[in-house]
């Protein structure tokens, strides 16, 4: 009873089904993992689409004309299962998958990491920034209280 309610009123989402349930958020989700129910609401693009292996990514169109229905969810899995039979990296689609764990080749593996490291380095250069001016302004403010006095 409750399955048939959840694929009737999916794209509502988990809060509102939730509601209309009677349960709580968390066994909505799960009830509709367990059902293979996708509670995605009509336009939304976050978060892995249903069906889709924790393993790899999606690129952005493929994911996008899942997401629209452009394109089936069976035309998707059967890309990803040929290109888990190839095991070649699903971002350059020229070297072999080094690691089951990220889905990559090494290549392309190293330079993700040298991205996510070179960002926080950003980040980190950014704060220290953002601290140095905020002392300087309280250099000025306190120098113009002591002048003031």
């Amino acid at each position: 009873m409750e399955l048939r309610e959840l694929r009737d009123h999916g794209r509502l989402g988990a809060s509102a089904l939730a509601l209309l349930l009677g349960r709580t958020v968390s066994s909505v989700k799960s009830a509709a993992s367990r059902g293979g129910i996708s509670l995605r609401q009509p336009g939304s693009r976050r978060g892995l689409v249903l069906g889709q292996p924790r393993c790899c990514s999606l690129r952005a169109d493929m994911r996008g004309d899942l997401v629209s229905g452009r394109v089936s969810a069976e035309a998707v899995a059967a890309r990803v299962k040929l290109d888990r039979e190839a095991a070649l990296c699903p971002v350059c689609a020229r070297r072999e998958i080094a690691s089951r764990g990220n889905g990559l080749c090494r290549v392309c593996y190293l330079q993700k990491l040298t991205e996510a490291h070179l960002q926080a380095l950003e980040e980190i250069d950014a704060q220290r920034s953002l601290w140095a001016s905020r002392q300087c302004l309280k250099r000025a403010r306190d120098a113009q209280a002591a002048a003031g006095c």
